[in-house]
């Protein structure tokens, strides 16, 4: 399997969980009934800097601002537009990531970008305003934080580390070599008891199960619907097995899912804690992604 689509696929797969309820004040959006939206649900409109994709390597200027500030006040709407200037938001990432060093050590103040949040009202269409103000001119991106607190929820009911095994052809590093004779090749049934007897005696785990293919398989067409284009180009010979585990919160889980990754037969391995801690940095920070997410390595 060519290495973009084998990436694709298994985010896919650690993706595929159900929506629970929320607690709190919460509504459907009108023009999209999917979207739950909280109180707390703003439109984050980040302004562009050198490294954001599409921004030509400049920040964006003060007329830019202006006019994006003024852009976003005047539509009907909006309720509030608030300024963060890029010393506030800096100061925000490192409380939030205090103690993840090679987080901190990747961001550097020049890094973050200024910032407008918005707040609308209820019956606003938060995808097409999203849209409007993705098209300005010294807009990075923008981003719907309702979609964000979504995903955060929906993510959190997955499981906490998935390991992903070695399909025929696929074209990961770790399965393309270090393998032996099985290079290239699906996991072996040999692979596939040294991974179980490795995963049993991982600390702090609760609780793992195996998903085959076809189980893989039909929770992605389930998902994915809606969406035809991606369901056809993925077959079920491209979806991967794997192994889900369920750990104690107070547990190590980064330890485990790396010794895990390294393991033969293993394709890759996420930890999904990790994913909803680094997913923040382009959410909440509108920063480019720095590795791939959850990624154990």
């Amino acid at each position: 399997m060519k290495s973009w689509l084998w990436r694709v696929t298994a985010a896919a797969v650690v993706a595929l969980s159900g929506m629970t309820g929320l607690s709190g004040s919460a509504i459907a959006n009108p023009a999209d009934p999917d979207l739950i939206v909280t109180d707390n649900s703003e439109i984050a409109v980040f302004l562009c800097t050198p490294s954001e994709f599409g921004c030509h390597k400049r920040y964006a200027t003060a007329k830019q601002r202006r006019d994006v500030e003024t852009f976003l006040k005047t539509m009907p709407e909006v309720t509030e537009v608030r300024f963060v200037s890029r010393a506030a938001s800096y100061a925000s990432f490192r409380k939030e990531f205090a103690g993840q060093k090679k987080v901190l050590a990747a961001v550097r103040a020049k890094d973050m970008p200024e910032s407008f949040r918005v707040r609308v009202s209820g019956v606003a269409d938060r995808a097409r305003m999203t849209r409007l103000a993705n098209r300005r001119p010294g807009v990075g991106t923008a981003t719907d934080q309702a979609e964000h607190h979504a995903t955060l929820v929906r993510e959190s009911q997955s499981p906490d580390i998935s390991v992903f095994l070695c399909a025929k052809d696929t074209a990961t590093p770790a399965c393309l070599r270090g393998r032996g004779k099985a290079n290239k090749l699906p996991v072996t049934v040999k692979e596939k008891k040294a991974i179980v007897a490795a995963i049993k005696r991982t600390p702090g785990l609760v609780s793992y199960e195996y998903e085959d293919q076809a189980t893989a398989y039909r929770n992605f067409v389930e998902k994915y619907a809606d969406n035809e284009a991606f369901v056809e180009a993925v077959k079920l010979s491209d979806m991967p097995e794997s192994y889900r585990l369920s750990m104690r919160p107070e547990a190590d889980w980064g330890s485990p899912c790396r010794r895990l990754a390294r393991m033969p037969g293993v394709s890759e391995a996420y930890d999904q804690r990790r994913w909803l801690k680094e997913v923040r940095l382009y959410w909440e920070y509108g920063l480019p992604d720095i590795w791939p997410a959850g990624k154990c390595a």
